[in-house]
């Protein structure tokens, strides 16, 4: 707990001066967001009782800044109880083609950007497949239409049992009496995309690899990760559509106390359970309209993972929404439908479900950004 707090202490005293000597770097960008959430959930009976909830989100600051080829770019949170540094590193770019990083670092791998377009992502986030981040190093060569990413991720943000992780990250933990020991460490990431233009017509056709050890603290023994993803990226005329299938595979040390068809992942302060191995399959449309006042989205979010157990079931999120930007305001509504999915009516990811139950939110997410 002391060494959590010394880190976001030095985090705030690196920020803070900069907040208050912006005019003295000309490159020096300085941001961040303050954010409120109203929910009205039908699976739980306090929020329909008072008409749902609306809650304090999130406070951020953002900074970025380059001197010729070196630049350093960092993002802190404050959320209830709890903040954490989401990115923080710095960057060499080597030539134009060649871009090297170092810190903490987003995990090339999945659809470019992100697997969603909605407030609550899509599960690969909370399986550690979209908008992940870890401690280490990271090369990108563009060259015309080929990008080549890889990444070496040492191990997570604030180690294996602090879950303040951004994404779904494998880590320590006890569930039911069942203790949890492994920590990620030593994985390899690559994503290689393709662009493909023609006319208002942009194909992104891509394909990412991940392979990891798994060590378990309490036997000193390991386990390994090997995750695939292939994935599409359309964009037309303010149509968007994208899609992506990915295997993942976290084959944890067996120490005899677990059922190793299951495995312990922490993220935003909580720890839960998913499958260890299964495929996640996503399909999302959107549409992008311009107007006098800004813009806004109208998109449909699907997202499914598929446990390779037969005892387990599938989980299923469906996200109707629209984002709205205008100026310093973003706002999302969105319809969540979701079935045996964490956080939204049950406890685990590809786990049996509780029953067969559809579970439904509705969400607003307000952000203000300066």
């Amino acid at each position: 707990m002391m060494k959590n707090k010394i880190i976001s202490l030095a985090v705030a005293s690196v920020l803070f001066p900069m907040l208050v000597t912006q005019a003295v770097a000309d490159d020096l960008k300085v941001g961040g967001s303050v954010r409120v959430n109203y929910s009205y959930s039908d699976y739980s009976e306090a929020s329909k009782d008072k008409g749902g909830d609306f809650d304090f989100n999130l406070v951020s600051i953002t900074f970025a800044d380059k001197w010729n080829d070196i630049g350093v770019a960092a993002e802190y949170r404050f959320y209830q109880g709890y903040d954490f540094l989401k990115y923080g590193y710095a960057y060499w770019d080597v030539n134009e083609d060649l871009t090297v990083s170092g810190g903490v670092i987003n995990k090339p791998f999945g659809n470019k950007g992100y697997a969603s377009h909605n407030w609550w992502y899509s599960l690969n986030y909370y399986l550690g497949f979209e908008d992940d981040y870890g401690v280490g190093i990271a090369a990108k060569y563009q060259k015309g239409s080929s990008l080549t990413e890889l990444a070496f991720i040492k191990n997570a943000v604030y180690g294996s049992s602090d879950h303040r992780d951004f994404a779904g990250t494998v880590a320590k933990g006890t569930i039911d009496d069942i203790d949890y020991n492994n920590e990620e460490t030593n994985t390899i990431a690559s994503r290689q995309s393709f662009t493909l233009n023609s006319g208002d017509l942009t194909t992104v056709i891509g394909a990412s690899v991940e392979y990891g050890q798994l060590y378990n603290s309490e036997f000193g023994e390991n386990g390994d990760t090997l995750n695939y993803a292939v994935h599409l990226d359309i964009s037309y005329d303010g149509w968007g559509f994208q899609a992506q299938y990915l295997a993942y595979d976290y084959d944890q040390y067996d120490d005899g106390r677990i059922d190793p068809n299951k495995i312990g992942m922490g993220m935003l302060d909580s720890f839960f359970e998913v499958a260890s191995k299964g495929n996640i399959y996503t399909a999302n449309l959107s549409k992008n309209i311009a107007t006098s006042w800004g813009s806004y989205t109208i998109y449909n979010d699907f997202s499914m993972v598929q446990p390779d157990f037969e005892d387990y079931d599938d989980s299923i999120l469906n996200t109707t929404g629209v984002s709205l930007s205008y100026g310093p305001v973003f706002v999302y509504v969105d319809y969540y439908a979701a079935k045996n999915v964490l956080w939204l009516g049950g406890n685990s990811l590809g786990l049996t479900q509780a029953n067969d139950d559809w579970d439904h939110r509705f969400n607003i997410n307000f952000a203000y950004y300066f």
